[in-house]
């Protein structure tokens, strides 16, 4: 199963302060975190890092900030030769400022609307898409020329190219904000209230194919005729700027692999509430392990656990130059492979002495997993 990811990738610059500025403000802060983000380009390396075969198209500038952008696709697993350089601009960019005390962010966004895809030809045909309308020419080039192709569809802008994009996908991950603009009007809270404003929905957009993100974080959807609400998760945020994507590329990966409706929508809001936890949208996307434990739907996706295997820690100049944790893991780690080593030679050499002697009884073929 292939799929293509379609839109405007960016980086994050957070800027963390310990309240909001104030105009004439000046604050002085000593780290800042840098991270890809944007919905698809997030959504793109979650579907990557959970194994799913997945491919990136976008515009990107010719900078620095393209070069992070490859990398990390490269870490995650995301096929990026389509990615195309626009020599006039520069690659989409997010300045956000991060209130420590509320977990609330603002941001300035850089981004040249003009700047669109060009090419839209593959040389494998998607069986899925995932999208958010941020390359119109790349995704309505899609929409009007596979008809086969199942469509996750990412909506938060409310102007007139996005919603006739909208209305031509499979599923539609859309915020509260984007349903009021639409149906101009606003649920009032209530259960009823719910169930009247999803109607609305529906009225104005022709189906019952969106998955609303509530501005509380409860998810509001219908399935099978009914409208249904899912509470939100109570988890201690640093940073919300991650949910929405995540709970959109999460969503994508479990409706891709045959999951209901209510599990697809359990899982990604449960992968979403983990995302909270830390800053930023890429680096915040939280292990498959963690979220099947979290979700309790390990033996609905019949996805086995995965065994923790310990990253190579590595340092490319003098290792005396190292800071003192890291020399400490260098040197563990030579330790355990010379280990590693010495007793692999006295294997062979056993093995080489029982062969040549003819010595100890014969062992059987069968082993066991543990």
């Amino acid at each position: 199963m292939e799929t293509l990811v379609i839109g405007k990738p960016s980086i994050n610059i957070y800027m963390p302060l310990q309240e909001f500025p104030q105009e004439g403000d000046i604050f002085y802060i000593d780290n800042k975190t840098e991270t890809v983000g944007g919905v698809t380009a997030t959504a793109a390396c979650l579907l990557g890092k959970w194994g799913m075969s997945v491919h990136y198209t976008g515009v990107v500038g010719e900078d620095g900030f393209a070069d992070k952008l490859r990398d990390d696709f490269k870490t995650y697993r995301v096929e990026h030769k389509y990615l195309e350089t626009n020599f006039d601009v520069g690659t989409a960019a997010n300045y956000i400022i991060l209130n420590n005390q509320t977990g609330f962010n603002t941001k300035i966004i850089y981004n040249n609307i003009n700047a669109n895809l060009e090419k839209y030809k593959y040389d494998f045909i998607p069986d899925w898409a995932v999208m958010d309308g941020s390359d119109p020419a790349g995704t309505l080039a899609l929409l009007n020329t596979n008809a086969t192709v199942k469509t996750v569809f990412y909506a938060r802008r409310a102007d007139k190219e996005t919603i006739n994009m909208a209305k031509k996908c499979t599923w539609v991950v859309c915020t509260e904000h984007f349903c009021k603009l639409v149906t101009k009007s606003e649920a009032d809270g209530s259960a009823e209230g719910y169930v009247d404003f999803y109607q609305r929905v529906v009225d104005a957009m022709g189906s019952s194919n969106y998955i609303i993100i509530l501005d509380n974080k409860k998810i509001l959807y219908c399935d099978d005729g009914r409208v249904k609400i899912l509470p939100d998760m109570k988890m201690v945020s640093l940073d919300v700027s991650s949910f929405d994507s995540i709970f959109t590329g999460a969503f994508a990966f479990a409706i891709m692999n045959n999951v209901s409706l209510d599990d697809s929508i359990k899982l990604a809001n449960v992968a979403a509430g983990l995302s909270l936890a830390k800053v930023g949208e890429v680096n915040a996307i939280p292990e498959i392990d963690d979220v099947l434990d979290n979700s309790g739907l390990r033996e609905k996706l019949g996805i086995a656990k995965k065994s923790k295997k310990a990253e190579k820690v590595t340092w490319e100049g003098d290792i005396n130059y190292a800071p003192p944790e890291i020399k400490a893991q260098l040197e563990a780690q030579k330790a355990a492979e010379e280990a590693a080593a010495a007793a692999a030679g006295s294997a062979e050499a056993q093995a080489a002495g029982d062969g040549f002697f003819g010595g100890g009884e014969q062992q059987s073929d069968t082993t066991q997993s543990v």
